[in-house]
């Protein structure tokens, strides 16, 4: 889009009618990439439904990045486990910012390292020393126990959540570890068959019903899975901002046709009447 369209377009954004003004913000939006620097003109114009709709153009744009970025840490070799664990936290908590959680991420492992951990008993009595467990029964849905930030800070949260801590934890230390699953809940295992988990309040057993359990030693299969415990959230709650938001994350598109095997609101299309 040229510069004069988005200039136009922009002269329309502060119209009465909230209809003209979402159809305005709609081509905006179809040159994303470009709109920000334009936006960042019109900040502190004295017209304050120009700059409500000016914030809500940058929210909206801020999510769509933000989409990307997970999927594009996903799909990077290496994969950095610590910038997607972010990226998944922002997906839901979209106004808490990188940097917070980079320095909570940071603090938990110099915390861990000046703990020498040398094996997995000494791996669980750390996370257990410190307070990591599962949160009630009735609250293992909430879209904090699947998000970095709460986690670290509350010490409460999903048994595939704390599990990864502790991996990233031990695996620092230089333990050779992985995420298995057992009867429905995670735990890590080391070379030896020990498992710790939040579920037995991260004291070592040995792996004596591993036979029917399965390894999760892909990390891009927990973050899926984590992404998809905060959309089974977001519908459960009826929040279709979210429900709209991370589905576009979960198939890889901002093509609302992708989204057409959900119902109004959710698939972003008006109700037919």
């Amino acid at each position: 889009m040229e510069q004069e369209k988005l200039r136009s377009l922009l002269s329309l954004l502060d119209d009465p009618s909230d209809n003209i003004a979402v159809s305005v913000m709609g081509e905006l939006l179809k040159n994303d990439e470009n709109l920000l620097p334009f936006l960042a003109e019109l900040q502190e114009a004295d017209n304050k439904l120009l700059r409500k709709r000016v914030q809500q153009l940058e929210t909206i744009i801020t999510l769509r990045q933000r989409r990307r970025n997970f999927l594009d840490r996903l799909q990077e070799e290496p994969l950095d486990v610590f910038e997607c664990l972010i990226e998944l936290h922002l997906l839901f908590f979209d106004r808490d910012t990188p940097e917070m959680l980079w320095d909570m991420l940071r603090t938990f492992m110099q915390v861990a390292e000046n703990n020498a951990i040398k094996n997995i008993s000494e791996l669980g009595a750390f996370m257990a020393r410190n307070g990591f467990a599962l949160p009630p029964v009735e609250e293992r849905l909430d879209p904090e126990n699947f998000c970095i930030g709460p986690i670290l800070e509350d010490r409460l949260g999903s048994d595939i959540m704390l599990c990864t801590l502790a991996l990233l934890a031990g695996i620092e230390a230089g333990l050779q570890l992985g995420l298995v699953r057992v009867a429905g809940r995670f735990a890590v295992i080391d070379i030896s068959g020990a498992m710790i988990s939040p579920e037995n309040d991260w004291l070592p057993d040995q792996a004596s019903k591993l036979e029917r359990g399965d390894f999760w030693n892909d990390p891009r299969a927990v973050l899926r899975y984590a992404s998809l415990m905060l959309f089974l959230h977001a519908v459960f709650s009826d929040n279709f901002r979210y429900v709209h938001t991370i589905a576009h994350t979960l198939t890889g598109s901002g093509d609302d046709q992708l989204l057409d095997f959900l119902p109004y609101p959710y698939n972003g299309k008006k109700l037919q009447v």
